[in-house]
């Protein structure tokens, strides 16, 4: 049976990868300064983005129903809130220096690198 998202449950995820390596040394700010939004896209798992200056992570879920991809979903979605505070600049969403930082953050939870 799938997990039922809500937006409580996304913000303890974050609150839990926010205390964990290497998200606790990015200076990521709590929850209750992010909007945290449950979707029901097919086409995308979730995302992120910043909206009237505050800070927003949707997940999907009709794409998301288990603890373990809630847990990597969100890393991915913080990886993106990251590189977005740092000022990173890409051509794209994943680019050279996302794939970077995504291989050390699979590295430390042992994240699936192809599906991440």
């Amino acid at each position: 049976m799938p997990i039922a998202l809500d937006p409580e449950m996304l913000a303890l995820a974050y609150d839990y990868l926010c205390s964990q390596a290497p998200f606790n040394k990015w200076n990521l700010p709590p929850s209750d300064e992010v909007k945290f939004l449950v979707i029901r896209k097919r086409d995308r798992y979730a995302h992120f983005q910043i909206k009237d200056g505050i800070p927003h992570i949707a997940v999907s879920s009709r794409m998301v129903g288990r603890h373990e991809t809630l847990i990597s979903t969100m890393a991915h979605e913080i990886l993106h809130f990251h590189m977005h505070l740092a000022g990173f600049k890409e051509a794209g969403d994943h680019g050279a220096a996302f794939q970077k930082l995504a291989n050390r953050v699979c590295k430390i939870h042992e994240f699936d690198r192809l599906t991440f």
